[in-house]
């Protein structure tokens, strides 16, 4: 039995079939005559789970195949390895935060986001009914879950700070991700910092009582998430393949919005072991949520809103220690998104 508390879900917009798209596109007739596909990886953030559905979708659909693609996509281990992976062209693409990237670059490493999946954040706050957390106030004398140095525990003084808590007065367990869950259902703690798109789902499975989800974004944090970054070098020297590997994943999170039935059988399918099939529909049933942000509503999906991505920056340098910040335009490239796709 779960509630969440979550922004409304969003409108799924009617759009031209598989085949309308790829005629307007005249791309994929064009890379189906050249014959031979060209091989490139993709290194993911983690290990499958289902926000990777749109990378999988992509290639099970043959959505890569018709753009003239065969890419093999890997598994990670967080999002600095995968753009240190693109960064040393061992990896074509990978997935990878936008905070990971604006983070790792300052060091020099190079790569460029040339989508974003998640241009708002699926981090939230996750506890029990019984744990009287039903909004973000409550969390006042509360002990937290988090993991040091994580996405989600970088952006709890910014929430902190917009729901006017105290740090001091909110007790912080360090604990590994894996131990989130089963201490929060322990009682060892009153809630965690996580992602919603991952955990919320297992949490919902496991729980013997309701689920409440508090979204930071409800809270006014502004901070773009999930995307694909590729190397300045194959961005410049690989633009077709680049444009197409944009269009394909656009494709496959169009597609994976408008039949998460099936889109959550495809991965099970995939991952038995790794991807349970209710977990994945729960999953899905989120996803749009965080594929937009309230400035990027109504525009092709992947594309980055600028000002979202200086908000991000703006919030890194004040919560998370961010010492270089260069423009934001130089961090991500919209030059390969497909403007039909929304």
């Amino acid at each position: 039995m779960t509630t969440t508390t979550r922004r409304g879900a969003l409108g799924i917009i009617a759009g031209a079939g598989a085949s309308a798209l790829i005629g307007a596109t005249g791309f994929s007739g064009s890379a189906r005559a050249q014959g031979a596909l060209t091989k490139m990886r993709l290194r993911l953030d983690f290990l499958v789970n289902t926000p990777h559905i749109y990378f999988y979708a992509a290639r099970e659909k043959g959505y890569f195949k018709e753009e003239g693609l065969d890419i093999e996509i890997l598994e990670g281990n967080t999002s600095a390895q995968a753009i240190q992976q693109v960064a040393n062209k061992d990896d074509d693409f990978g997935v990878a935060g936008f905070d990971a990237l604006v983070n790792v670059t300052q060091e020099g490493v190079p790569a460029q986001m040339v989508m974003c999946n998640f241009r708002s954040t699926p981090t939230a706050i996750m506890c029990l009914e019984s744990s009287g957390i039903k909004e973000f106030k409550n969390i006042d004398g509360k002990k937290l879950g988090v993991r040091a140095g994580s996405g989600p525990t970088t952006l709890l003084p910014a929430l902190f700070a917009k729901v006017g808590i105290a740090p001091e007065k909110v007790s912080q367990l360090n604990l590994d991700f894996s131990a989130f869950i089963p201490s929060l259902l322990a009682g060892r703690i009153d809630g965690f910092a996580g992602l919603a798109t991952s955990q919320y789902p297992i949490l919902a499975g496991l729980a013997k009582e309701p689920v409440r989800v508090l979204y930071f974004a409800d809270a006014g944090i502004v901070a773009m998430s999930m995307g694909v970054v590729a190397h300045p070098d194959t961005i410049r020297d690989k633009p077709q393949q680049v444009r197409g590997f944009v269009r394909a994943v656009q494709r496959g999170m169009k597609w994976s919005r408008e039949n998460p039935d099936e889109a959550g059988q495809l991965l099970n399918s995939l991952f038995p072991r790794k991807v349970k099939l209710e977990e994945a529909k729960l999953a899905l049933g989120i996803m749009p949520n965080f594929e937009n942000s309230l400035r990027s509503k109504g525009s092709p999906l992947g594309q980055v809103n600028e000002a979202d991505a200086s908000d991000t920056i703006d919030l890194l340098k004040a919560y998370a220690g961010l010492r270089i910040a260069r423009d934001p335009q130089s961090y991500f490239t919209n030059e390969f998104i497909d403007p039909s796709i929304i």
